[in-house]
């Protein structure tokens, strides 16, 4: 007489485990050893890092702070004369920026998607200089727009070059 746990018996239950462990390792061979996860991830590679060639002052109101030193543009999003990243795909995307002033200066800065403010960062305004950074992850339909704005109510002093303010972003 055979005992029977959650509808299986002892036998049929490791007779399922060693089939499962079997079609695992099949995978497994067939693969060389590698997993072949690309249907889990998003294959496209979308993503860029931009920054400042020389610092910028006095910069309007809601002005858009252009990037003008391209490192990365993997999926051609980021469009270097107006400082817009146009996704290419839709997806969920991370983007970063950082902005760092000189003493007794300030520069307030927001992120923006087709327009609309979604995340605010503000640097200076001390007797040192100051760096501050902001991260947002947000769903883009294809051809959403997204780029860095001045804050609408203040000028932007200064922000310096050289690899100290950037905006970066990618899919995930």
């Amino acid at each position: 007489m055979h005992m029977v746990v959650n509808g299986y018996t002892p036998c049929s239950r490791t007779s399922g485990l060693i089939k499962n462990i079997q079609y695992q390792l099949k995978l497994v061979e067939e693969g060389n050893g590698r997993c072949d996860c690309s249907h889990r991830y998003n294959t496209q590679q979308i993503g860029f890092l931009v920054r400042l060639k020389s610092n910028l002052e006095n910069r309007p109101k809601g002005s858009v702070v252009i990037y003008d030193d391209v490192i990365t543009n993997e999926g051609n999003g980021y469009t270097l004369s107006t400082g817009i990243f146009t996704a290419p795909a839709e997806g969920l995307y991370s983007f970063s920026w950082t902005t760092t002033t000189v003493a007794h200066k300030y520069f307030y800065t927001y992120l923006a998607v087709n327009g609309y403010m979604i995340a605010r960062s503000h640097a200076g305004h001390d007797n040192v200089s100051l760096s501050a950074s902001q991260t947002v992850v947000v769903h883009l339909k294809n051809h959403d727009k997204v780029n860095i704005k001045v804050q609408d109510d203040h000028n932007g002093q200064f922000i310096y070059s050289e690899g100290w303010s950037t905006f970066s972003g990618f899919i995930i």
